[in-house]
Order: structure tokens, then C-alpha cells, then sequence
């Protein structure tokens, strides 16, 4: 009888481990995903500019050969020469123009809009170029160079003209060429004369003529403000002003102003900022 009861105890003991599957100490249990461990997360790569600015980063030509191939008068009506008195505004420059000294790297950050660089807003008028360097300056950021500026308005095509195709004058797409008619700028003594309120009320918001941007984004680098720069030359002031204002100015990429001194500020003065890219 015992013996009987010892060999069931066997029998069930052998079919039980006949069913055991057989794991091994050093196997592991695939659920069917990547059996490769996942490494550290990459880093965010670090923005060279700000939300707020454009980034540029190119070569630059210091010495451009610009061909006019015709002027125009106030009401933009050709004209064989620059008219008397006049600034000289070219009507079209010869395509393509010319570099004709090497090259120079630049990397740097600029405003997307007129200072206060804010999408809707009236730039800032009746800004010095002290002015301008402190305002800038408090926020993190400097007056951009003649150079700089030049660069961002001609864009990577090196255009003598910061908006449209980059060589022809056009007023229908930035603020310049207003009619002066009836209007003594010259009554513009102070921000708070009735002449002032008028040329201010003539400004447009940054960013709302769409066709007025240069082919890196940089909006109203032709009129609405002429704006403060570095003269890297120093000669004869540290100041230059770019771009044009409201009215039938050069309002082209590298002409710039240099007769107005660092103290100068009137209602066509403003800035634009830069900064150097991370």
C-alpha cells in the first residue's frame, strides 16, 4: 500500500516538473519594445537671436559698384540726373550690381522693426543718437553699425534696394515719397507743435506695408524713420543716420546721412537695434 502511494507521488511530482518551462538565471522577458535603453535627451539647441530680432549671418561686400540707370522727381516722373536740391533719388539701379573689394563674415541680431521694435506700433520719433544708444543700451542691446545695417537691408543679394526685387524704387511699398505740400517742417520746433503731431501722424505701425521688408525679414528699412547707426568712420560724427524718412529721400541700402551730429533729433529721427548673435 505504501509503496503504491510513494509511486503516485512520483508519477504527479515528474509531470509537474515536465511542465515547468525552463528559465535560465541570465534571460530576460522581451515586452516587445526597443530592447536598446534610451540615452540622455538631447539639449535644445540654443537661438543665436532673440524672438524679437532677426538673425544675419553672411558675407558682406564693403565696397559695391551701384549703377543708376535713371532719377526721378518728386512725383517720380524720370528724370536724366538728380534734380537740384534734391538728395537723389534713383528711379533703378543696374542689375546685377558689383562687389568690388573682398568680402568680410559678419554674425550679428537686429530688430525686426523700428525701435521700439513692436509689430503695429508707431516707431519712436524724435530720438538723438545719444538717445538711442541709452534706450537700446537699457534693454540689453547697441546701435547697429553703418555695416550692419547695410548688410541686413541689402540681404544676400547684395540689393541696393531693401524691398520688392531689390533695385527698383517703388513708393507704393514703404512710407517715403508723401507729398510735402502745405507743410513748413520747419515749424516741427518741439514734439508738441501742431507741425509735429502732423509729421507724426504721417508714420506708419511697423510691419503693416507687408512688400516694405528686405530678403533677410527686416521691415521698413526704406522711409517711415531714418535711423541712427554707428558711422564706423567717425567722420565727421560718430552718427549716421539709414534708410530715409517720410519723405522724397534716397531711401535706399547703403547711403547714410552723416551730416546730422550725435545730439541731433527731430521728427524724422529714430533707431533700430542690434546685438551680436550667440
Amino acid at each position: 500500500m505504501f509503496r503504491k502511494i510513494l509511486s503516485s507521488v512520483l508519477l504527479i511530482s515528474s509531470l509537474i516538473i515536465g511542465l515547468s518551462p525552463t528559465i535560465k538565471a541570465d534571460s530576460t522577458v522581451s515586452d516587445g519594445g526597443d530592447d536598446h535603453e534610451a540615452g540622455p535627451a538631447p539639449a535644445p539647441t540654443k537661438k543665436a537671436c532673440p524672438d524679437d530680432m532677426v538673425e544675419i549671418d553672411g558675407q558682406f561686400c564693403p565696397n559695391t559698384e551701384d549703377d543708376c540707370l535713371y532719377w526721378v522727381d518728386p512725383e517720380g516722373s524720370k528724370t536724366h540726373a538728380p534734380l537740384p536740391g534734391h538728395t537723389g533719388r534713383c528711379g533703378e539701379f543696374k542689375s546685377p550690381n558689383k562687389c568690388l573689394s573682398t568680402t568680410v563674415r559678419k554674425h550679428f541680431c537686429i530688430d525686426r522693426y523700428e525701435f521700439p521694435n513692436h509689430k503695429g506700433g508707431i516707431p519712436q520719433s524724435w530720438m538723438s543718437w545719444y538717445d538711442s544708444k541709452r534706450e537700446l543700451e537699457a534693454i540689453g542691446k547697441r546701435l547697429c553699425t553703418n555695416s550692419e545695417w547695410t548688410m541686413a537691408a541689402e540681404g544676400p543679394g547684395m540689393h541696393p534696394i531693401p524691398y520688392g526685387n531689390g533695385y527698383k524704387r517703388d513708393k507704393s511699398m514703404c512710407n517715403f515719397d508723401n507729398s510735402e505740400a502745405g507743410i513748413d517742417v520747419f515749424k516741427a520746433t518741439s514734439p508738441k507743435t501742431a507741425t509735429a503731431e502732423l509729421l507724426q501722424s504721417m508714420l506708419v505701425p511697423s510691419g503693416s506695408k507687408p512688400e516694405c521688408v528686405s530678403d533677410y525679414g527686416v521691415y521698413d528699412m526704406a522711409g517711415n524713420i531714418d535711423e541712427f547707426v554707428v558711422n564706423e568712420s567717425g567722420k565727421p560724427y560718430v552718427s549716421g543716420m539709414k534708410g530715409g524718412h517720410i519723405f522724397g529721400v534716397r531711401n535706399a541700402s547703403r547711403p547714410m546721412t552723416e551730416v546730422h551730429g550725435p545730439t541731433f533729433a527731430w521728427y524724422e529721427s529714430g533707431t533700430r537695434g542690434c546685438k551680436d548673435a550667440e
